[in-house]
Parts: C-alpha cells; sequence; structure tokens
C-alpha cells in the first residue's frame, strides 16, 4: 500500500452517507461502521496473523456481522486465512465450518475468501466459488491494492457476468451475487474519521452533518 494509492481511493470512495443502496447502506453500517468488537493490533501480533493487519481487522468486521455457518477458503494461502477467521470465529463465538473445494458445499457458502495472488489462481478460485454460492454468498479478495497485479485481478473479478455488486473497501474487495440488484460498483471507506470525513465530505456535498 503506497501513501498516494490511499490518499487517492480515500478521496474518490464515500462512506455509508454516500450510498443509495440499501442493501449496501445496510451492509456497510452493520459490518463496517457499528459499535462492536473489533481486531487489536496486539491480538493481530500475539495470533502471528499471516494476512495484513487491515485487512485482516476489516475481515473480523465481516465476519462477525455476517456469522456464516458455512465458509469457503481456497488458494494457496488458504491456511493462513483460515487461522485468522478461526480466530474471529472463537473470540466472537461464531462456529465457523469450513468447507473443502474438492466437493460442492450443500446449500452453497456463506463466506468465500480467495487466497491467491497470482490472477490466473485467483480467477480459476472464483469460478470455484461462483459454482458453490448462493444470493447471499459474501466472496473476499485480500490485499487488492497491494500492487498493480492484485489490481488488475480484482478488475477482471469486478467485470465477471455473476458479479452483481463490488465493493472495493481497499484492504479488502467483497463481491456479492445477488440476482435481484443492479450491478453496482462501490468505493466505501473501511472505516470513519471525522476530520477526515469532513474534508472529504466538503468535496462530496455530504457528511458533514452525518
Amino acid at each position: 500500500m503506497s501513501t498516494l494509492s490511499y490518499t487517492s481511493f480515500l478521496w474518490q470512495s464515500v462512506d455509508d452517507h454516500g450510498i443509495h443502496s440499501p442493501f449496501m447502506f445496510r451492509f456497510v453500517n452493520k459490518a463496517f461502521y457499528a459499535k462492536g468488537p473489533r481486531l487489536s493490533k496486539k491480538e493481530h501480533r500475539a495470533q502471528n496473523m499471516q494476512v495484513s493487519y487491515p485487512a485482516a481487522e476489516l475481515l473480523y468486521r465481516i465476519v462477525n456481522y455476517i456469522r456464516p455457518a458455512k465458509s469457503f477458503v481456497i488458494g494457496k494461502d488458504a491456511d493462513k486465512v483460515i487461522d485468522m477467521l478461526r480466530y474471529a470465529g472463537e473470540e466472537n463465538k461464531i462456529k465457523l465450518w469450513f468447507f473443502s473445494p474438492l466437493a460442492p458445499i450443500p446449500g452453497g457458502t456463506d463466506l468465500a475468501v480467495i487466497a491467491d495472488n497470482k490472477k490466473e489462481a485467483a480467477m480459476a478460485s472464483f469460478e470455484n466459488i461462483v459454482s458453490n454460492s448462493h444470493n447471499d454468498t459474501v466472496c473476499i479478495l485480500p490485499n487488492i491494492h497491494a500492487n498493480a497485479h492484485m489490481e488488475s485481478t480484482w478488475h477482471a473479478l469486478c467485470n465477471h457476468p455473476k458479479a452483481t455488486v463490488t465493493v472495493d473497501a481497499y484492504h479488502l474487495g467483497i463481491i456479492f451475487f445477488r440476482k435481484e440488484q443492479v450491478q453496482q460498483h462501490f468505493m466505501v471507506r473501511p472505516s470513519k474519521s471525522l476530520f477526515r470525513d469532513a474534508i472529504i465530505g466538503l468535496k462530496n456535498g455530504y457528511g458533514l452533518l452525518g
């Protein structure tokens, strides 16, 4: 993550006040901004998590909100992500069941994470997830702005015909397969800061009083 890249993201992104989709407003409000358990940097270090702290912390909040019954992590770094998710589940009293990519998941998965940083592998993993998804599946690709290669992978996933709603939260890319939604792409700040959001609100014309 470069300072210039993140600054550019912040300048183009919105918070919940800039979202006019009821579904996305609810998700962002409850998963990103709700007051509740957070993963601390101390916990992240103590658990020796191999997922970057910003990505792990946001994923921790999402898991706490959606409370997935069936999870699916696919890719060469799957073990690292599963360890992080298991900790999130234990801390929030969520029983996470992880399914193998070798067999169909009955009813589809609730949470899927692509643990690949190579475009070809990530796209293949995504196709596996699509075939094991349902209407409310949440699919996540971590560290989408880590480098140009990951950004290219993210854009390719956003353009997949099955991806109806996508969210660029900088540290995570989030994809939904909701059939009733029109295809939309959002850039959403993963956290709130009164001073920062007020400055950005001057440009966007909202957020100063919310």
